[in-house]
């Protein structure tokens, strides 16, 4: 991770409430490429004990998400356009989560993400695509 990032990744936690709510934690943050981590809690699982599907969905849009924004100006906003998940395994205790932006357009950049469980075991693959938002739309609430 890099200077910019390490400071960048307290100020991400706090800036997305969900991201905050779920217990998510930003590991890495570096020139397209982005690595989230997730502890498990039993609230985030499902009947079975695993971490759950939207758990895990959530997590997949945050990696994919701040890969993209780790190539944009602070300023601009990122918006999902589209995701799709395919789920390979269960996720099992600590899941990991490895977001990377694979074409990077004015606009719109393609993303990809892996999530591992505690045990290294792929549980999903995914892609993604983002706009990028100019700072003249994206403006935050206060």
């Amino acid at each position: 991770m890099t200077a910019e990032s390490k400071t960048a990744a307290p100020r991400w936690r706090s800036s997305v409430p969900l991201y905050q709510h779920l217990g998510f934690r930003l590991d890495a943050l570096d020139d397209g490429r982005s690595q989230v981590r997730l502890a498990f809690q039993q609230h985030l699982g499902n009947t079975r004990g695993d971490v759950h599907g939207g758990t895990v969905a959530a997590i997949v849009d945050a990696a994919m998400s701040q890969a993209v924004r780790s190539l944009v100006d602070t300023a601009m906003g990122v918006a999902t356009m589209n995701m799709n998940i395919n789920y390979l395994a269960p996720a099992r205790g600590e899941i990991v989560c490895k977001g990377t932006v694979i074409k990077r357009g004015r606009s719109i950049m393609f993303t990809e993400a892996e999530v591992f469980g505690e045990d290294g075991e792929l549980a999903c693959r995914a892609s993604g695509s983002y706009r990028v938002l100019p700072s003249s739309v994206y403006k935050k609430k206060s």
